[in-house]
C-alpha cells in the first residue's frame, strides 16, 4: 500500500486548492487546513460559512480597489474625504491598517499588488492606469507612496514616483518614512510606528 492509498483524496485536493491562493505553499495550506479540521465540527461550519458568506460579497471598490462589500467603498463615497490627498498601497489590509489609525483624512488606491519581476507581475499587472486616471480626475495636490519596506515594495515606490513627477509635475508625491524594520508589512506594524511613518513622509 503507497502513500495515495493512505493519504485521503478530499484532504489532498483541499490543500492543493488552498495552495492556489497567492503566497500560500504547501507548509502554509497544512497549517490552515489541519488547524481548521482541529475545531469542534459546529465550529468548524461556522469558519467555512464565514469564509463563503465573505467571498460572495467582498468586492474591490470600482473607484479604489478596496476590498468592501459595496460598489464604492464608504471611504471613496465619503465627501468629507480629501480626494485630492491618494494613499498608494499594495493590497486592502495596508489601507485597512493605516485607517484604524482614524488620523488620515484623504483617500485611498490599492494597486493589488507590487511589482514582482522574479514572480512574474509587472507594472501592467497593476491598478496604476486607474491611479493616474484618479490623479487627474480629482486635481491630486499630494501622493503618498505607502507601498512595503522591502526590495518589490521600493522597486514598486519608485517605479511610481517617476512616473507620478513625470505625467504630473506639479502633484507632490511623498514616501512613507523608514519606522520600521526593512522587510516589514505595513499590515503587522504597531499603531506608533505607522503613524510616525505617516506623519514624517519625505
Amino acid at each position: 500500500m503507497g502513500f495515495e492509498d493512505v493519504f485521503p483524496k478530499a484532504l489532498r485536493e483541499a490543500l492543493e486548492s488552498i495552495t492556489e491562493i497567492p503566497t500560500y505553499g504547501e507548509r502554509g495550506a497544512s497549517r490552515f487546513m489541519y488547524n481548521l479540521l482541529k475545531l469542534k465540527p459546529e465550529e468548524r461550519k461556522k469558519v467555512i460559512d464565514k469564509i463563503r458568506e465573505a467571498v460572495e460579497v467582498l468586492r474591490p471598490c470600482r473607484e479604489c480597489f478596496l476590498i468592501t462589500d459595496r460598489e464604492v467603498c464608504p471611504i471613496c463615497s465619503d465627501d468629507r474625504r480629501i480626494k485630492r490627498f491618494i494613499c498608494v498601497v499594495e493590497e486592502s489590509q495596508d489601507a485597512y491598517a493605516i485607517e484604524r489609525l482614524e488620523r488620515y483624512k484623504g483617500v485611498y488606491h490599492v494597486l493589488q499588488g507590487r511589482i514582482a519581476p522574479l514572480e512574474g507581475i509587472s507594472a501592467e499587472d497593476l491598478t496604476i492606469d486607474k491611479l493616474l486616471e484618479r490623479i487627474e480626475k480629482y486635481n491630486a495636490k499630494e501622493v503618498i507612496i505607502a507601498t512595503n519596506p522591502n526590495v518589490e515594495g521600493e522597486a514598486t515606490a519608485s517605479y511610481l514616483m517617476n512616473l507620478i513627477r513625470k505625467r504630473f509635475p506639479s502633484v507632490k508625491v511623498t514616501r512613507t518614512a523608514y519606522g520600521f524594520q526593512f522587510g516589514s508589512l505595513i499590515e503587522f506594524m504597531d499603531e506608533y510606528s505607522l503613524e510616525k511613518s505617516i506623519e514624517n513622509r519625505k
